[in-house]
């Protein structure tokens, strides 16, 4: 999984490495969000608000979603359970799916239990708002 931080343009910064998340995976500045999104090979990503920035993060086949260490992304917020929620692949498309949640899973502000997923779609896990994207 790899994940770029964009910065707002505002708050732009040269491109470098920031942080290691876990191997493979490195976090990095990019001068504009616009920027960024031309530079995001094809496949699916969540992009995730993180104060004045948006990580972004690109899924596999199956991601875990939820607060517990172990977890493929894992959302350090109360209202985010331990086992949230997964992205998965079913017959060719990403769908999302409520891993026994206490307080469920929102795809464009209707609650779901399992939902397909399209570019721009917004996700809400606990209180976390996160963007869909497929490149």
């Amino acid at each position: 999984m790899t994940a770029l931080t964009i910065a707002r343009p505002a708050e732009a910064a040269a491109e470098e490495a920031t942080a290691l998340l876990r191997p493979g995976a490195v976090l990095h500045r990019v001068r504009a969000s616009a920027a960024a999104v031309w530079r995001l090979d094809p496949g699916r990503y969540l992009a995730i608000p993180e104060g004045n920035e948006v990580i972004v993060l690109r899924l596999g086949r199956l991601a875990r979603i939820g607060r517990r260490p172990g977890a493929d992304i894992v959302l350090d917020d109360a209202t985010v359970s331990r086992r949230h929620a997964l992205i998965l692949e079913r017959d060719g498309e990403p769908v999302i799916a409520d891993d026994r949640s206490r307080n469920g899973i929102y795809v464009n502000g209707r609650r779901v239990t399992e939902a397909r997923l399209r570019h721009g779609d917004q996700v809400q896990i606990g209180s976390r708002l996160m963007r869909f994207l497929e490149v």
